[in-house]
């Protein structure tokens, strides 16, 4: 990588004679060296200058392409940089030079912000200067810097009672790249992570990240210990942009807004709130697409949903048709009026507690029909699919910390709703988890040209009685087209789910196990919070 850092600055020197200085400073004699030293010209996020102790690196290139300094470390003394670094004796053979701040010694190729940032923003503002064309003089170089990451103002407006003890925001990467001319792009492998902001004022914080495109969750927790957070629609932030978010913090909820004010950084345009997601944790709901569900903080640490998704996704039409083998979302499951079977209910009270039956393509994210490969599968994990951002589908993890027992995985015996033989409905609805079997639709593989319903028993008619659940990590051995040939087509493939069981005589007996599941069947879904 240093090398093409240094192909980059090769590049610049070649441009020295597009720009000369009107009046050249003096050049040093023959054979004269002196240090080179640089006076920067930038404003540093919300300082004014660069602070004494700051170091950047600095790479220099003469006219013939002769690296002349490769990574050179210099430091501030309050008004200029510099270090061992002397000038070469040529004094009529220009250079060019480039810097960037922080300083690192591998170089400047990979770069992280903070995730706390509440201490400061200096050291995750990661900005760079390129000059061309610069001879040697007994003067400091003038050196111009700019931003290179985003940086986000927010200004909080506080109507709960105490200042806020912590404002983030989550859902951002805080890896970035640094190319040859120190554009910054997001790392796309990194995880999204949650940035913690650096307090200004009682009325204004701020943090900085790699530019993306993200759809970010602000959060605040209020002095009475109470977590407030509201979802941001999907924005491109810019490299050497800055965007502002006014915040009203009320005693139960948080409003936000996005705009760009600060005059020290690019304006970056405007951003408008999400209002598909509003979650009221401590009331115990959350409001996903005007659409009110029950939620609660479990014993495995995490948020559910305590009621099923019924949310219909653009260019998804429910259906009722067991012939319709890749509708991708289908009616609730109930016993018919007679307790002889199972069939399909539009009743909008049923649609209400028992929700829809998603396919896994679809409650993936995804369209019937896209995944096409195991490797396709497996990259599923953990995805917000249809769920609310800052939610996901659950993982084999979540079920493995929730119910601690089922098909492929170990039995996790300090799951908290695991009773020592199964994992426990009535354990879960103890703690209001709301749980009860809630059928399927039950099609074999993508060959299958009809499906059949899912969960009644004649020994139990009074009610569903089995059920599958949706979850999102690839789970079992698919089946190919032809058998063993992978080339030939999938033809199933399954992801770890939960397989609610009510066919007993009383609620305690009542299992809730994760399952593998045919990406095929419908099943409903419950989404998991992030964090």
């Amino acid at each position: 990588m240093k090398k093409l850092f240094l192909l980059g600055a090769c590049l610049l020197a070649l441009a020295a004679c597009e720009k000369k200085s009107v009046s050249p400073e003096p050049t040093p004699e023959q054979g004269e060296k002196r240090l080179v030293r640089i006076a920067p010209v930038m404003t540093k996020v919300s300082e004014t200058a660069f602070e004494a102790g700051d170091a950047i690196g600095v790479t220099m290139i003469r006219s013939n392409t002769d690296v002349y300094a490769d990574n050179t470390k210099m430091v501030f003394d309050g008004s200029i940089f510099s270090g061992s670094l002397m000038w070469y004796a040529e004094g009529t053979d220009g250079s060019s030079v480039t810097a960037y701040y922080p300083f690192n010694e591998a170089g400047p190729a990979n770069f992280t912000v903070q995730a706390d940032q509440s201490a400061g923003t200096s050291t995750s503002d990661f900005v760079a200067g390129v000059k061309t064309g610069v001879l040697p003089s007994a003067h400091a170089v003038t050196l111009p810097f700019k931003h290179k990451l985003t940086r986000i103002v927010l200004n909080v407006t506080n109507n709960a009672e105490g200042e806020p003890t912590s404002i983030a925001l989550k859902g951002a990467k805080l890896a970035a790249k640094i190319a040859e001319d120190f554009t910054a792009t997001v790392d796309e492998t990194a995880d999204a992570g949650v940035i913690v902001a650096h307090k200004i004022s009682a009325t204004q914080y701020d943090l900085i990240l790699p530019p993306q495109t993200v759809s970010l969750i602000a959060t605040v927790t209020t002095a009475g210990g109470n977590e407030l957070s509201q979802a941001l629609q999907e924005a491109e932030l810019k490299g050497g942009m800055q965007y502002s978010i006014s915040m009203i913090v009320n005693p139960s909820d948080l409003k936000v807004a996005f705009g760009a004010e600060i005059a020290a950084w690019e304006d970056g345009g405007e951003i408008g709130g999400d209002n598909t997601l509003i979650e009221k944790l401590s009331q115990g709901y959350i409001l996903y697409h005007e659409d009110k569900y029950t939620v609660a903080k479990m014993k495995d640490g995490k948020w559910w949903m305590t009621q099923n998704m019924r949310y219909v996704p653009e260019g998804i039409t429910v259906s009722d048709d067991l012939g319709n083998v890749t509708a991708g979302a289908y009616y609730p499951v109930v016993v018919n009026a007679a307790q002889t079977a199972a069939e399909f209910s539009k009743d909008i009270e049923v649609i209400t507690a028992r929700g829809y039956l998603y396919q896994a393509e679809v409650a993936l994210g995804l369209k019937i029909g896209d995944i096409q490969s195991l490797e396709d599968a497996q990259k599923l994990e953990g995805v917000q699919g249809i769920c609310p951002k800052g939610w996901h589908v659950p993982t084999k993890a979540d079920i493995t910390a929730l119910v601690g027992k089922g098909s492929n995985i170990d039995t996790n015996p300090d799951a908290p709703y695991y009773d020592g033989a199964n994992g426990s409905i009535k354990l879960l609805n103890e703690d209001g988890f709301n749980m009860e079997a809630y059928g399927a639709v039950s099609i074999a593989n993508n060959t299958a040209t009809k499906g059949t319903l899912m969960g009644f028993f004649a020994a139990y008619k009074d009610h569903i009685a089995s059920g599958m659940m949706i979850g999102s990590t690839q789970s079992g051995n698919p089946t190919y087209n032809t058998s063993g040939d992978a080339s030939s087509g999938l033809k199933n493939i399954q992801f770890s789910g939960l397989m609610p069981m009510t066919n007993k005589a009383t609620e305690a007996e009542y299992t809730c196990n994760a399952t593998n599941v045919s990406y095929r069947i419908a099943g409903a879904l419950r989404c998991v919070r992030n964090d």
